[in-house]
């Protein structure tokens, strides 16, 4: 069952870029859902040779089918000491919206209550960049009664310091009724999970990757890359196993 219920307005804040250079990409990749549950989106950045030290998004919803959405830090943008600010804005009917800047985090402390030093200030005093990878996971409620598909678009903007346009590309993926970890897409995670995963990694035939089998975590973040490797089986072992901290969304 697909669930497309996402429409992404997306900001980036983009350093100096060269003429030639390949547009960025914005994506919200895949998630997976039970109607009733949850469901986890990745935000993932892919620079393409673009300096980018800040990304902001609007993710809007339809609001019969998710609610609650909260933000966390990806592995590339926490790696790169960044920020992450967030809001629900007013909806417009069902029509909900999420809004989310990652950028320099401010730290707090006695002498500085409303912020202080920018965590992601590099040794020549500028901003920090972001990398490829995932930069935000944004999380669902979804709704008990949730059916069918919805129609996703975007809009996308971007610019660099100096206010130039930049060209940047926003993709949105579906999101599908299943769970993380369940590879061979039996409903639950298992130990014949685990098999599956063992068998893509060494391309056993009638044995294909699937978005279920992206499950690498990164100090007990979901890091989604687009592939199932030898993390990923780690990551499956450690959470059979029910070793603290691994758990997947």
């Amino acid at each position: 069952m697909k669930l497309k219920g996402l429409l992404v307005c997306i900001l980036l804040l983009v350093g100096t870029t060269s003429a030639f250079a390949v547009d960025a990409t914005l994506t919200v990749g895949e998630g997976f859902y039970t109607a009733g549950g949850t469901v986890t989106v990745p935000v993932v950045l892919k620079t393409n040779g673009n300096s980018i030290s800040a990304v902001a998004l609007d993710v809007e919803y339809d609001t019969t089918l998710l609610s609650n959405p909260v933000g966390t830090l990806g592995v590339a943008a926490s790696t790169a000491k960044k920020g992450l600010y967030s809001n629900v804005l007013t909806p417009t009917g069902t029509a909900g919206k999420y809004r989310l800047l990652i950028t320099g985090g401010m730290t707090e402390d006695a002498a500085n209550p409303k912020g202080g030093t920018m965590t992601d200030v590099t040794t020549t005093g500028t901003s920090g960049l972001l990398t490829d990878g995932v930069v935000a996971l944004v999380k669902f409620n979804v709704a008990s009664t949730t059916t069918g598909s919805i129609t996703v678009g975007s809009f996308v903007d971007a610019s660099d310091p100096n206010a130039n346009a930049v060209v940047v590309n926003g993709t949105v993926g579906g999101m599908t009724a299943g769970k993380v970890g369940d590879c061979n897409g039996s409903g639950s995670v298992s130990l014949s999970d685990l098999t599956y995963a063992i068998n893509v990694v060494i391309k056993k035939p009638n044995f294909a990757f699937n978005n279920r089998c992206d499950i690498n975590m990164s100090n007990g973040v979901w890091n989604p890359d687009g592939k199932t490797t030898l993390a990923d089986v780690t990551t499956l072992i450690n959470v059979i196993i029910k070793k603290p901290n691994w758990i997947l969304p």
